[in-house]
């Protein structure tokens, strides 16, 4: 009772301290107990490269390439933020991390001065994955020239009401209809009346996925220019996934990088309660389009483009794979989660995901009992992005966050 009452009386900081102090212990204790011999019920899970088929030592693994991956909001982007953490812990890889807090100065357009230094030793970034507002040419001159670029989309109705409901209290253009018994009716039946694109905060009230990838969002649909923006983000990007069809995309992610299917596994992660049973009027959803018009674009025009990488994948292969990332899925969830995707009130909190005040995210319970080899992978799999990025800035740095630049 103590310790509860301790850590509820502390602020925001001081619990994010308390809660990475407790992350690195317990990394560290399953770490620490790794060593010796599990059960055949308790075997490891593998997220690193498996030894061959004699028994003999495989050759050590050639690291991923670089990558940066351009996270934007709402999209099932910290599913697979999750992924590439846990496969730069795997290979010791540098990540470029934000100076403060978690986001590299969001929402301005991102500049190289964001980036912290790297650490002792290190020769270059290998991967960048915070969110950012992209400026290609500013990423460019922090990620080596060989990095690969990813980035995600998803239907433009569900990210812009997930959107809604996520930053309902905090953009300024939402903020006013807080209180409001239809909110997003109202704010879509008048969006100017709130909207200013000449707030900064206001970046993700209109067409949030384009702002993310650095277009003007707040623009009107008469304005011609967005094909060649498109066109130009395509010669970006290496890889655009589609969150509507996130395992075809990962099975395609996973050649690029050159991964093994077992490094694939992964849960849904930052998933608010309600959201698969939310059903829409088909009025809302239209004016959803139009006010998005540019969002609506961009992802048909990146939805067609993967389809197009698929069909040169071949469709009989990428069936196969599919099933064989499926069935790791099932085995991997079986294997680490004590049942489905649980509310905030019912985790402990290291597992936790960050709550904001409009909506309830929901998270994971581990299995009770997991050996400390299976505990450590299953920890990693189901940990929440700002635990999972203050762990990795400690381990890399030998610091905590900071929270915030100097006056």
């Amino acid at each position: 009772m103590a310790v509860t009452h301790r850590w509820r009386s502390a602020g925001p900081w001081r619990r994010r301290a308390l809660l990475l102090a407790v992350l690195v212990l317990l990394l560290w204790w399953a770490a620490k107990l790794e060593v010796g011999r599990t059960g055949p019920s308790q075997k490891p899970l593998r997220l690193g490269r498996k030894s061959s088929p004699t028994g003999a030592a495989s050759h050590p693994p050639s690291p991923p390439p670089n990558v940066v991956f351009v996270k934007t909001h709402k999209t099932a982007s910290s599913t697979l933020q999750n992924i590439l953490f846990r496969l730069a812990e795997q290979h010791n890889l540098t990540l470029a991390f934000p100076r403060y807090t978690y986001q590299f100065a969001y929402p301005q357009r991102f500049a190289a001065a964001f980036v912290e230094a790297l650490p002792p030793g290190a020769a270059r970034y290998n991967l960048l994955l915070s969110h950012l507002r992209l400026a290609v040419g500013e990423v460019r001159r922090v990620m080596p020239p060989d990095s690969l670029y990813l980035t995600i989309l998803r239907d433009p109705v569900r990210t812009f009401l997930s959107v809604f409901t996520y930053y309902r209290s905090t953009v300024p253009a939402f903020r006013p209809l807080t209180n409001h018994s239809r909110p997003l009716a109202a704010f879509l039946q008048a969006p100017q009346l709130y909207y200013d694109p000449a707030d900064p905060g206001n970046g993700l009230a209109r067409n949030p996925m384009a702002f993310d990838l650095g277009l003007e969002a707040g623009r009107e649909e008469g304005d011609a220019s967005w094909e060649q923006e498109l066109q130009q983000l395509n010669r970006t990007f290496h890889l655009v996934l589609i969150a509507e069809h996130f395992d075809e995309s990962l099975l395609l992610a996973r050649e690029l990088l050159g991964l093994r299917l077992e490094e694939l596994a992964y849960v849904r992660l930052n998933a608010r309660r309600g959201a698969e049973d939310e059903a829409l009027d088909p009025g809302l959803a239209r004016r959803i389009q139009a006010w998005n018009w540019l969002d609506v674009r961009l992802y048909r025009y990146f939805q067609a483009v993967l389809w197009q990488r698929v069909e040169r994948y071949g469709y009989a292969r990428m069936k196969g794979e599919l099933e064989a990332l499926r069935s790791l899925l099932r085995e991997t969830r079986a294997a680490c989660l004590a049942g489905e995707a649980v509310g905030p009130e019912e985790m402990p909190d290291e597992l936790r995901p960050w709550q904001p005040d409009s909506v309830a995210i929901l998270g994971y319970n581990l299995r009770p009992s997991l050996s400390p080899a299976r505990y450590a992978s299953c920890l990693r799999l189901v940990l929440p992005e700002l635990q999972y990025h203050a762990h990795l800035y400690y381990q890399q740095h030998g610091r905590e966050m900071r929270s915030l630049p100097p006056d």
